[in-house]
């Protein structure tokens, strides 16, 4: 297995080291003076399997990865959130690597923009404590 971890790693770092083009040639006219504006309205979103060219599926299970495979993944993935100006931001703290594996790799398929000048927030959290995938770390819910 690790063996594929380390090739997934590779193209992990290649997609980092090659981000996509921006989706747009040149600012239209009426977008003069705020190419950020212009980069938000004309970027479309897409999941980030569809920026990256990764397809959600070469991600192993997470019962079939062990020890620190996890941590070398998420690291990869990081880098690759980082290179398309995607910054998480809702990471509980203390949230297990094996978890933060399933929840980053399980929103592969999430739609995002690809905004290389302005960035983009990312949040997994969705408010509900039932379905967010951060589960019993999720501090989007206090109980009184």
């Amino acid at each position: 297995m690790q063996n594929y971890i380390n090739q997934l790693i590779e193209d992990l770092n290649e997609v980092e080291e090659n981000p996509p083009s921006s989706s747009f040639i040149e600012i239209p006219p009426h977008f003069m003076g705020s190419a950020t504006d212009a980069e938000l309205a004309l970027t479309p979103y897409k999941t980030i399997e569809e920026w990256t060219g990764i397809k959600h599926e070469v991600f192993p299970e997470i019962t079939q990865l062990k020890g620190k495979q996890w941590d070398q993944v998420n690291k990869a993935i990081f880098k690759v959130l980082e290179s398309l100006h995607l910054e998480l931001l809702d990471i509980p703290p203390n949230y297990p690597p094996e978890l933060l594996y399933e929840t980053l790799t399980t929103s592969w398929q999430q739609a995002v923009q690809y905004l290389p000048l302005s960035g983009m927030d990312l949040k997994f959290c969705t408010g509900n404590p039932l379905s967010c995938p951060y589960g019993e770390f999720c501090q989007c819910y206090t109980v009184e």
